[in-house]
């Protein structure tokens, strides 16, 4: 499973989201119910030309929080990564309903998300009527996406990282909030000895996937956010933009 769920969140199947208690509606609060975001999402996927190949969640919060992550083919089967919709929701008003997008690394199952969650409605009265929209307004941004996703991905590749740079961006990320202190010494060994063949050179690239294998441990909330700051940090710092 992509969503390797600590800090008292667990992987969940569908029907254990059904099981998810909904709140009652108020009236200036109207809950999401989970199937219904998940179904809204995997109906309107294939008007922008992707498909779904692997679906996962997960639950925190006592159930209060979901966070799914949908592996999409994109037309693109030679690469080594796929295009990855993230999305998240609360039934306690902690999330807003939101996607964001990413890639995900076929030979060690990382996920890296490179789009900034361009897109988030809170419960408010009428979020229920206005799905459909929302939904895709969210997706067409995600679409945006796709070959801006590409194209860093292809900078990331390509930008060879010195050691003084490689501590640096790790130095960085903890001051950032991108990962927690503790875990740096995992990032620096995953960075020196890497355990996929597929990122022994020295790239950004590498480097990255270095921070989302560590990261694979985190709590779903702290994947996302995570993955969304490296993102930013490695655009500044690298000169990626």
């Amino acid at each position: 499973m992509t969503l390797m769920l600590h800090a008292g969140g667990w992987s969940a199947s569908m029907a254990e989201l059904l099981r998810v208690p909904v709140p009652a509606a108020t009236d200036s609060y109207m809950p999401v119910p989970y199937d219904r975001l998940i179904d809204e999402v995997k109906l309107q996927l294939p008007r922008f030309g992707l498909h779904v190949s692997r679906e996962e969640y997960g639950l925190a919060r006592g159930g209060n929080q979901l966070f799914g992550v949908l592996s999409c083919r994109n037309g693109r089967p030679d690469q080594d990564y796929c295009l990855a919709i993230g999305l998240r929701s609360s039934y306690d008003r902690s999330l807003s309903v939101g996607l964001v997008a990413g890639s995900r690394v076929f030979c060690c199952d990382n996920l890296a998300f490179f789009g900034d969650v361009r897109s988030m409605r809170k419960h408010t009265t009428y979020v229920l009527r206005d799905l459909p929209g929302i939904v895709y307004r969210m997706l067409a941004e995600v679409a945006q996406q796709r070959s801006r996703i590409d194209e860093e991905i292809a900078a990331l590749k390509s930008r060879i990282v010195t050691a003084h740079e490689a501590h640096h961006l790790m130095v960085e990320a903890v001051r950032r909030g991108a990962i927690s202190s503790a875990k740096l010494p995992k990032v620096l060994r995953e960075w020196e000895a890497p355990r996929h063949q597929e990122f022994t050179l020295r790239t950004a690239w590498s480097l990255l996937n270095a921070f989302t294998e560590v990261q694979k441990t985190a709590s779903p909330s702290r994947q996302m956010d995570g993955s969304l700051k490296l993102a930013s940090l490695f655009r500044r710092e690298l000169s990626l933009n």
